[in-house]
């Protein structure tokens, strides 16, 4: 199958997982009120701290392993490693800290294993990736939401038990990951789990890929520290307006890495062969790609923004409606990173990849309370944008670095 159209089926079982979930959020302040739906959201928020960590930054370093420095075994035992050590930082967080309910503890925990189960498919999944099958990824989400998104709402409707729904819901991951996920891996890859060194090869990896978790971990920093500045210095209300705008920008967070990660191969096969031209012709597809992307959000922001977001959040929001065009921009920033991310992994650029988002959280921690403080809400959208932007810039100084580098050494 043409990698344009895996790419697309690809993306599409992204907007699909992404969509269940929300969509959960939303039905259950209509079945049950705010209470259960706060606590739903709670345990999102905390427990995808802790699932950043149990991904590590793999993924794209594993499809970017074409010469395979690394068994597909290996990946998988490093996963299920970090899945763990995840699981348990998470429990002991709960137990060290205080403001949790019992009821919200268990959520997070139930939440988290949810995410993790994940986690490991999606090892097997970039393992499929390097055989062609990225459109299996694709089939996987779209089942892995549609599924999900039944079965926890069903046994809500039934039993109106957060916890049993969340149950059932992680439940149905692990059913869909052992007879679909796992039944496609095993087509493709014979090998035994695990062999003799493996856990040496193991510690090797996460030793490789621990400033890839550093950049995971990062962006939610980065995220986080603006959200953090106006909660503190203009309130919860306010909070509450500025997610609201930049909730639709999520598409674009979730299109643009499922599309970049169909060409990570191609450009660590294009760095190997050292075929220069091909890797620059790959690269600035993906640019002009999500630059057209964000520039047809801001377009549609322009034509049909008002009616979406008074339609979804009613009239109140269109005070902050210009705020929409800065939470594009910033997100759309953030997704040329995520490109940025991609091609640096695949040319071996994983401590510039932490370095570029390192510095990002540097610049939103030293200007987010002074822009909030003197621009309000808005002050925050263009503290992302300015932190993302200066990521991008650091990531285009490394790569052309390197092309340039590595062409005077074949000269």
């Amino acid at each position: 199958m043409d990698y344009r159209r895996q790419a697309a089926i690809n993306s599409m079982g992204s907007v699909v997982l992404m969509f269940g979930q929300w969509l959960i959020s939303v039905l259950l302040v209509r079945m049950s009120g705010y209470e259960d739906a706060g606590v739903f959201s709670l345990a999102m928020t905390v427990s995808n701290v802790f699932s950043f960590f149990a991904n590590y930054g793999l993924r794209n370093y594993q499809v970017s392993d074409v010469e395979g420095r690394f068994t597909q075994g290996q990946y998988i035992l490093t996963r299920v490693l970090t899945a763990l050590a995840s699981s348990v930082a998470c429990a002991v967080y709960l137990l060290a800290a205080g403001g949790y309910s019992p009821l919200e503890r268990w959520a997070i925990l139930l939440y988290l294993l949810y995410s993790n189960i994940n986690v490991l498919s999606d090892t097997l999944l970039g393992s499929l990736q390097l055989h062609e099958r990225l459109y299996i990824n694709g089939y996987s989400n779209m089942m892995r939401g549609t599924v999900c998104f039944l079965a926890f709402v069903g046994t809500y409707l039934a039993v109106h038990n957060l916890l049993a729904a969340l149950t059932v819901m992680c439940l149905a991951t692990l059913l869909l990951a052992v007879l679909y996920d796992w039944r496609c891996f095993r087509k493709v890859e014979t090998i035994a789990l695990w062999k003799r060194g493996d856990w040496n090869a193991a510690v090797r990896l996460l030793r490789v890929c621990f400033a890839l978790m550093l950049s995971n971990i990062f962006p939610v920093i980065t995220t986080a520290l603006p959200r953090r500045s106006i909660q503190k210095l203009a309130g919860t209300e306010q909070l509450g307006y500025f997610s609201s705008v930049f909730t639709p920008t999520v598409l674009i967070t979730t299109l643009v890495p499922a599309i970049v990660i169909a060409l990570v191969p191609r450009f660590a096969d294009a760095w190997n062969r050292r075929d220069r031209s091909s890797l620059l012709r790959l690269v600035g597809h993906t640019y002009v790609f999500t630059t057209g992307f964000v520039l047809l959000a801001e377009l549609a922001a322009v034509v049909a923004g008002r009616f979406v977001m008074r339609l979804i959040f009613g009239a109140e929001i269109l005070q902050y409606y210009d705020l929409l065009y800065w939470a594009i921009l910033a997100t759309g920033i953030n997704a040329l990173t995520s490109c940025g991310n991609a091609i640096l992994v695949a040319i071996g650029s994983n401590r510039a990849v932490a370095v570029g988002a390192g510095v990002a959280v540097a610049a939103t921690l030293v200007l987010s309370d002074t822009l909030v403080r003197v621009q309000g809400i808005n002050g925050a959208a263009y503290v992302l944008a300015f932190a993302y932007a200066l990521q991008a810039v650091i990531q285009t100084i490394v790569f052309l670095t390197k092309i340039l580098i590595r062409k005077q050494k074949v000269q």
